[in-house]
């Protein structure tokens, strides 16, 4: 549809197909709905299947066609499914962020995501109805709180002040909330939502009664209170994120999927690649450097690296406010406390060099610019770097393979670029809980002191470090071949898009999409979503 229009043009346009509930993915919906509806049988015996909840509350395009498609697959084996989303009406949220809102964009998100499940044909509950005539009253006590202080609040029996520490840093672009002044006004505002989220909750599970609910990532506004809900009632929570290549998920049952952890999953699947694995998982790699992969912000011009006298190490930083950083500390108290040891340490070794590559993202996402900067935070406590430090500012976008390839050790936090200079034989020390720690070709530390010991005997003989270049090609093809998904009949032309890729009923059945089957399958019977294998 529309060949040739530019891509802001056409996603202009299909937004306002949104508005009359006839974007290209309502229609096909529609079109699926009734092709299911012919297939049915009216004899069938109803309410047999197991109870699944689906919480769908944000108009994410793509995400709310995964979740109709997941529903149907669910559906065509006889579970009963039902949608909660969110119906508008909250005070903030984390549909958008701070860029954008508030005002918060109820009206257009419970509009898109009221008519994709009415077009889908599903039972929805929306939020608003069940938190309209008791949403708490007022909350006094949030007020006299101090911004720091917030984080402990608690009502309904749940730690809303923990539970929105996330989203708050998530809808704010900055981590580091002490000195924001935005911090306690954002705090307050999603902490009353928080609670109204909180009390519809309990009443949705009342009625619905799941045995399962599905939800996006886990860690995010409305998520986090719906699973800590589950938690309480021992109702079983599947989670779900996009993997790293396009079109692809990763699933996970009662861990965040956002965290991208499978170290369950892992040893039964640490084997030798074969010979088409290993073709398979070089051309993405090839991809991933010259940039035709899907989750780059490099602008791929080559760059020189000078030689250098002494070792070579090179730190790659992550966004502050990123779920794969959050509480996800493990040696500093944050990454910024990281960041100033490595710096200070290189101050001691002059001999050395230091590369600082601050990521591209902090400037890259379109209205997400990071508000507590790295690149600003080095600049603020170090006014003058040491002569052997240099930092690469976010605004450069040059890629840094050329770093990956000239350097003797990196040094990561999170950042899966420790997974890619693993796979090229360097060695990595790794200061947070990132996906692949412990897999055994990273030295991971837990401490100030392990880190600057390692570091240490990095610098005076990598070889000491632990390298295992064929285990992190055995992860790295696990990671980003059989571990995700296949997409559920959905596509995504252009980000923010959404194309439902079948309307055929037989596709959403058994030995239909692979996907689907692994989903549908993990849902209801508790198999691996991991491929097998």
């Amino acid at each position: 549809m529309f060949p040739g229009v530019p891509d802001q043009a056409r996603k202009g346009v299909e937004f306002l197909l949104r508005a009359i509930g006839q974007a290209p993915e309502h229609r096909s919906a529609r079109r699926l709905r009734d092709r299911i509806a012919l297939t049915e049988d009216p004899d069938a015996p109803e309410g047999a299947g197991k109870n699944v909840l689906i919480l769908s509350p944000r108009d994410w395009s793509s995400i709310v066609q995964y979740d109709s498609m997941i529903g149907h697959g669910l559906a065509l084996r006889g579970a009963n499914v039902s949608f909660l989303t969110c119906g508008g009406g909250l005070e903030i949220c984390d549909r958008a962020n701070t860029y954008e809102a508030p005002p918060m964009p109820c009206t257009t998100c419970s509009r898109y995501t009221s008519v994709a499940f009415d077009a889908h044909g599903f039972e929805t509950y929306m939020l608003s109805s069940y938190w309209a005539d008791d949403d708490g009253g007022e909350w006094n006590e949030i007020d006299e709180m101090l911004a720091p202080e917030l984080r402990q609040a608690e009502a309904e029996g749940l730690p809303l002040g923990q539970l929105v520490d996330i989203p708050v840093k998530w809808f704010l672009c900055a981590a580091n909330l002490a000195d924001d002044p935005l911090a306690g006004g954002t705090y307050r505002a999603f902490l009353r939502s928080a609670r109204r989220i909180a009390r519809a909750v309990d009443r949705v599970l009342d009625e619905v009664q799941p045995d399962h609910v599905l939800m996006l990532n886990g860690l995010f506004l409305f998520e986090s209170i719906l699973w800590a809900r589950c938690r309480e009632r021992g109702i079983d929570v599947i989670t779900y994120e996009r993997a790293f290549r396009k079109e692809t998920l990763v699933m996970h049952r009662g861990v965040p999927a956002g965290l991208y952890d499978f170290s369950s999953a892992w040893p039964d699947s640490n084997r030798d690649l074969n010979a088409s694995e290993a073709a398979e998982l070089d051309g993405y790699l090839a991809d991933r450097r010259s940039g035709n992969a899907d989750d780059q912000y490099w602008s791929w011009k080559e760059q020189v690296v000078d030689e250098t006298e002494g070792r070579l190490a090179v730190l790659f930083t992550n966004l502050t406010w990123d779920t794969a950083v959050i509480d996800r500390d493990d040696a500093f108290e944050n990454i910024e406390a990281w960041v100033t040891r490595s710096i200070e340490f290189f101050a001691t070794r002059p001999q050395d060099q230091l590369i600082v590559r601050v990521h591209p993202a902090e400037v890259a996402l379109p209205g997400q610019k990071t508000r507590d900067s790295l690149y600003s935070y080095i600049q603020r406590v170090f006014p003058e770097l040491p002569p052997n430090v240099t930092v690469i500012s976010p605004e450069d976008t040059v890629t840094s393979y050329p770093l990956m390839d000239r350097c003797d050790l990196g040094l990561v936090y999170t950042s899966t670029t420790g997974l890619e200079l693993a796979l090229n034989g360097k060695p990595v020390i790794t200061a947070g809980q990132t996906h692949y720690r412990g897999k055994g070709f990273t030295e991971d530390v837990s401490s100030d002191e392990e880190f600057t010991s390692a570091l240490t005997r990095g610098l005076d003989d990598p070889s000491s470090l632990i390298r295992d270049v064929e285990t992190a090609r055995r992860y790295a093809h696990f990671f980003f071949f059989r571990a995700p998904l296949p997409s559920p009949g959905v596509s995504e032309p252009i980000k923010g898009l959404a194309r439902l890729t079948t309307e055929d009923p037989n596709d959403l059945m058994p030995d239909g999409l692979e996907g689907l089957d692994r989903i549908c399958d993990g849902i209801l019977d508790g198999r691996s979503f991991v491929k097998s294998g």
